[in-house]
């Protein structure tokens, strides 16, 4: 078993209300760069395979406040056919602010159509799978 891919984010001024509360969208958007940062960094998001989202779950914790720096961790739930599922959190200062699942579809490029999951991404994000929970 593997452990969670780890990156971080600032968060920006404008991601706050008057009173420094994180709106509640931000967090969607941090769960995004931790996926994406995730797949592009291994160099999975190519000329011919793309991702997108099909289902988001967030389930908030506690509030996040300006200024501050969140870590997001993404691993790997389980592996479908043509899709991808990701647990994610999202944590400042050490405590966690929220949990995340959501379904990713790899799709051609040139179709825009959804694939089988290529090889490559089963090989690659296998370290990141913290559970065995392979699906077909």
């Amino acid at each position: 078993m593997g452990s969670p891919f780890v990156t971080t984010q600032r968060l920006r001024f404008c991601d706050a209300d008057m009173v420094g509360h994180v709106n509640n969208a931000v967090y969607a958007v941090m769960y995004e760069a931790g996926r994406t940062e995730l797949l592009h960094r291994h160099g999975l998001l190519t000329a011919d395979y793309g991702v997108v989202i099909v289902r988001l779950e967030i389930d908030f914790v506690r509030e996040m406040n300006w200024p501050g720096e969140v870590r997001i961790e993404t691993e790997v739930a389980r592996f479908g056919t043509k899709s991808l599922h990701l647990r994610q959190r999202l944590l400042m200062d050490g405590e966690i602010t929220s949990r995340a699942l959501s379904v990713l579809t790899a799709i051609g490029v040139d179709t825009r159509r959804a694939i089988p999951l290529p090889a490559v991404w089963r090989e690659t994000l296998a370290n990141y799978q913290t559970i065995d929970d392979t699906i077909t």
